[in-house]
């Protein structure tokens, strides 16, 4: 062990299995002054740019700064001081570098700085990982206890590093779905939405807070229009990217209603200068069913009359069900009472 993660508390060894392979781990309490926070953390590295000048504490006192804007920190602040200490330790290497835990570490450091005479801030219950697991065992061990596991990153935080096995370990999608128990469909999806927004979306519209606009490119590639709209429109990937940074969408359920907006060029044109209920407005004076509930169930109700199956037709037509009839009698009271409400003459 290296001498920045030394400690005098009782050492337990504990074993995990990773990637077929028994794995020693020591689970010591760590002086937090030992304990440096990691750039790559997946909360940060994603969504704010790091100078690659900042060495040492500089660059822990800036890491520290950027995880404590997140609100998510902060709840996590007040559960630890509530709880008084951590539910499960954090995982470091063998220099005290973080693996797991970053969020952890600044609330301790918080603690400590609020609370310098309470010794248990002072040091950090830790796992530490022997000094033969490389970067691949460490993403992978994270992917389990992450991704597939109980304790799941944000949808952010979970693609990236869905991203990162696929670009940086070279894991085929194939084998990262095994691995993380998900639809290679979804694997895919997760790596193309977060290309976007890691390449495109962050570096115009940077900070912690973008990463909540994740569920926007989430959508945008699940349904096979949109993916087919983004592959060849040119120009396309520009445009859903302004659409979410000028807040013309405002919200992720938006994307799942773009399809009709984009058949529509004058629509599009009313998204991008007005936004997304505007041009839901638009189409509405020609398709009343894309804002009206009543006129959408009358469509749903239509397509269902039209593939009415026998046995239920055979439920109206049996003098002895008449529950069925009263139904289908209603209905065309209704409607009948609906049409001269509407001036319709038939």
């Amino acid at each position: 062990m290296s001498k920045s993660a030394t400690s005098t508390a009782p050492l337990v060894v504990d074993e995990i299995t990773l990637d077929g392979k028994r794995v020693q781990v020591r689970s010591v309490d760590l002086p937090l002054e030992h304990v440096m926070l990691d750039p790559r953390n997946p909360r940060i590295a994603n969504t704010a740019s790091i100078s690659i000048s900042e060495r040492g504490e500089a660059l822990q006192r800036k890491l520290e700064a950027l995880l404590w804007q997140d609100d998510d920190v902060r709840d996590l602040y007040r559960q630890v001081l509530i709880n008084q200490g951590l539910v499960e330790r954090i995982i470091v290497r063998e220099d005290g570098s973080v693996v797991e835990g970053n969020c952890r570490t600044v609330v301790y450091r918080k603690l400590r700085e609020k609370q310098p005479s309470d010794l248990r801030w002072h040091n950090i219950p830790a796992r530490i990982l022997p000094p033969d697991i490389g970067d691949r065992d460490v993403a992978i061990l994270l992917g389990e206890m992450h991704v597939a596991g109980k304790n799941t990153w944000t949808p952010f935080e979970k693609a990236g590093h869905v991203y990162r096995m696929h670009n940086d370990f070279a894991l085929v999608q194939d084998e990262i779905a095994v691995r993380l128990r998900m639809s290679k469909s979804k694997v895919n999806q997760l790596i193309r939405a977060f290309d976007m927004m890691k390449n495109q979306y962050v570096p115009k519209y940077p900070g912690p807070a973008s990463s909540r606009k994740f569920s926007y490119f989430e959508e945008l590639f699940k349904k096979p229009p949109l993916r087919e709209w983004v592959s060849s429109t040119p120009g396309a990937e520009d445009l859903f990217v302004k659409w979410v940074g000028t807040g013309k969408l405002d919200q992720g359920v938006q994307v799942r209603d773009l399809p009709s907006i984009l058949e529509d060029e004058d629509a599009v044109k009313v998204l991008t200068s007005e936004g997304f209920a505007a041009a839901q407005r638009l189409l509405a004076e020609d398709n009343p069913a894309i804002t009206s509930k009543l006129f959408r169930r009358m469509v749903e109700m239509t397509e269902s009359l039209r593939k009415a199956q026998l046995d239920d037709i055979q439920r109206v037509r049996k003098s002895g069900n008449s529950k069925a009839r009263r139904i289908v009698d209603d209905l065309s009271e209704s409607l009948t009472h609906f049409i001269e409400l509407c001036g319709i003459e038939k």
